[in-house]
């Protein structure tokens, strides 16, 4: 019922909902990097929705279409390998398609790589559900050399195949066709079950019957699925018939014994030889329908390229050259454009500042408003210009090789080599970083990439880094910016490899992932990508930043300090600090100061690494709104009050130097993470215990490297 209304919704939205007879809930499923993304965008176009799955943190995305007299709602699954479930993802998909019994599901298969591919799909069609398979990438297979006939292909395995590209929308409409021809019965994908030769089907049978007894369970599970499922040894399936079914403990004890009986008999594991079966079946369907041209002359460049990105040796430095470039680029392209938009705002202030009377609506325009989130959207062109070079990256594949390559390094610090995933998404931002370590199964390997993963400059470290390194070290910003990226990680594997060896001893697991072939990036894909992380940024400046920015300004700003008329009489200057530092922030921020003196920090810094917990942009903002107070004068100086960016204000400062914020720079990399973050690694781990100690032990680390850095400064003469 409450898919009907959403869609009902979405119909009279759209003004169609007179014509609707049918509607549809379609899953898309696929291994990663099979291009399931880009077809269920082709597929749904911009009506889509993001949300989570009932009960778990994982997101879903849902988007939905009218298609001739038909509304379908349209459901990205997590990417999984197979129905074995071993990490989150895999079994959230496993368990929508078995609870939420989609009406079609559409099987995204990599065509460059059918043999491995097909394998998820045999096992939807063990499910008993309708399946689709879209062939995708033919444009890539094709230019390999891979010919697959898509019609043999369907009659040899019992459903229908369609060629698309999912990058440019092509075989949408013959995908949508066959969506709808086997929904309605027109074409039938469930007819046909592998059959796994007279050995394993007997033992299979004969859990199949016992199965029957319980007729409750026989209604909720395809017991032809759970039978094979059993045979595997696979643990929720086993967890499911212990839950509910009547006769567990028989059937249990009847699948161990035809478990053990295939093991004596093949001399193998018996999930060994049941995926053997499968793969053995592929590779006939693939040697009829498929054709490949001789190959002797074709170039393999995925090949070529990988003999030095996935070198042992070289790997690593390509790795960290090419994280150099994307930094120097990144303030090589950005910083001008920066510097433009920091001129536009402080000829904004200085418009107000001429033509509105002093007064408190002012000074919270100039200083509260524009100060705050002026401040913040100066460096909005840095964080563009960097979603832009790690969005390039990834969609070339390249991040995948990454990954591939740090994971012997990251053994040596006790992480998995699946941990450097989560730690380059947290470069974007902490909260979906924290999330994506979903995808580790081993519990300790999760936790430990979790306590360490925010440790990384994140979007919301960037523009605070950002704005220290071109004040301070203009000529050098680049070098200066990869240096403190390049201190994040080395920060993030020394404490893993401490939290290993202290509280969750053990190796890591075994490590293993898809390397997908090289791609030139979509136009399209990456400008998608680019604008989702940058609309975030925005947006967040908008509303979370614009209210944090008025309290901030409310609390350095109020109250006044008695006399305060009478003494701006002789000195405007004096009144204005006066005021700032009698304010309740720098109140605060006065009390605290003594504690941060042997990092370099004064009481201004003081207050906006406070302001800095609720999310780490906010510190940029709260600078602005400090200075704005602080050097705003009355009428004498209305002329050039405003006239100098934040940038400038910081440089021409006698107190801060490139000694003090440096180690700046280090103290908001490491200190508390936002609040956002926090909070979401309590959802992910289940106890406050978590987000307590990273909050502790992140603080304690941040001030002992902050003063160390401040106080060697000092004794070498930086600044």
């Amino acid at each position: 019922m409450r898919l009907r209304r959403r869609i009902n919704n979405y119909a009279m939205s759209q003004g169609g909902i007179q014509k609707v007879t049918k509607i549809l809930r379609v899953a898309l499923a696929g291994n990663p990097n099979a291009g399931k993304t880009s077809i269920f965008n082709a597929l749904t176009g911009q009506s889509q929705h993001v949300g989570n799955y009932p009960g778990v943190t994982v997101e879903k995305k849902t988007g939905y279409i009218k298609y001739k007299d038909t509304l379908i709602e349209f459901v990205d699954l997590p990417g999984t390998y197979s129905l074995t479930a071993y990490s989150l993802e895999e079994v959230v998909a496993r368990d929508f398609v078995i609870k939420s019994t989609p009406d079609v599901i559409i099987d995204v298969i990599d065509s460059t790589n059918l043999e491995r591919n097909l394998y998820l799909c045999l096992q939807f069609q063990e499910l008993g559900v309708p399946v689709v398979g879209a062939l995708n990438m033919t444009d890539e297979a094709k230019s390999k050399g891979i010919h697959i006939d898509e019609n043999l292909l369907s009659r040899l395995i019992g459903l229908p195949f369609v060629k698309t590209v999912g990058t440019r929308g092509e075989g949408r409409e013959q995908l949508l066709e066959a969506v709808l021809n086997v929904a309605k019965g027109q074409i039938s994908s469930t007819e046909r079950h592998l059959n796994y030769g007279r050995e394993l089907e007997t033992q299979h049978n004969l859990l199949i019957a016992i199965l029957k007894n319980d007729d409750q369970f026989a209604q909720n599970y395809p017991l032809h699925w759970i039978a094979i499922k059993l045979l595997e040894n696979d643990g929720d399936a086993i967890q499911k018939v212990r839950a509910e079914h009547n006769a567990a403990e028989v059937v249990l004890k009847e699948a161990q014994e035809r478990r053990d009986w295939i093991k004596r008999h093949f001399g193998e594991d018996s999930e060994v030889v049941v995926g053997e079966q499968r793969y053995a079946y592929i590779h006939g369907a693939c040697k009829e329908a498929v054709q490949e041209d001789d190959s002797s002359q074709r170039i393999d460049y995925t090949e070529v390229i990988d003999t030095i990105v996935l070198n042992r040796f070289m790997g690593l430095l390509v790795f960290i050259l090419v994280m150099f470039a994307i930094y120097q680029l990144t303030f090589a392209l950005g910083n001008p454009v920066s510097d433009l938009i920091d001129l536009f705002f402080a000829w904004l202030q200085n418009a107000i500042t001429q033509t509105m009377p002093v007064g408190v609506l002012r000074d919270f325009l100039v200083e509260g408003i524009i100060g705050g989130v002026g401040g913040v959207l100066v460096f909005f062109p840095i964080v563009l210009f960097l979603f832009l070079g790690l969005s390039f990256l990834e969609d070339t594949g390249y991040m995948a090789r990454a990954a591939f390559v740090m994971d012997k390094f990251m053994h040596i610090f006790g992480l998995h080599g699946r941990s450097f995933i989560p730690m380059m998404v947290s470069t974007g931002c902490a909260v979906p970083g924290v999330m994506s370590a979903r995808t580790l199964v081993n519990p300790k390997d999760r936790i430990l990439t979790i306590l360490v993963a925010p440790l990384m400059m994140c979007g919301a470290k960037t523009p605070v880094i950002a704005m220290l390194t071109a004040s301070f070290f203009p000529e050098n910003a680049g070098l200066v910016f990869w240096s403190i990226w390049f201190l994040s990680w080395v920060l993030a594997l020394i404490l893993a490899r401490i939290f290993r060896n202290v509280f969750y001893q053990g190796e890591a697991s075994p490590f293993v992932m898809e390397l997908p072939p090289y791609r030139l990036p979509t136009v399209r894909g990456v400008l998608t990508h680019v604008w989702e992380k940058s609309w975030t940024y925005v947006k967040k400046a908008g509303t979370f930043i614009l209210a944090a920015s008025i309290l901030i300004w409310f609390l350095l700003y109020f109250p006044k300090p008695p006399n305060s008329a009478k003494q701006g009489e002789q000195n405007p200057k004096i009144k204005k600090i006066e005021a700032l530092t009698h304010s309740f922030g720098g109140r605060l921020g006065k009390m605290i100061e003594p504690v941060f003196e042997p990092c370099g920090f004064d009481w201004r810094i003081d207050v906006a690494l406070i302001a800095g917990f609720a999310a780490k942009e906010v510190i940029v903002s709260t600078m602005g709104i400090v200075y704005g107070i602080s050097e705003g004068d009355s009428h004498a100086e209305l002329q050039t009050t405003y006239k100098s960016p934040l940038k400038e204000k910081l440089r021409n400062d006698g107190r801060y130097n490139p000694s003090n914020m440096l180690a700046l720079m280090i103290f908001v990399l490491t200190y508390i993470p936002c609040i956002a973050t926090l909070g979401v690694v309590k959802k992910e781990l289940g106890r406050w215990r978590y987000p307590i100690f990273m909050a502790g032990y992140t603080l304690v680390i941040a001030w002992v490297l902050a003063a160390a850095a401040y106080q060697i400064g000092r004794l070498i003469g930086i600044g």
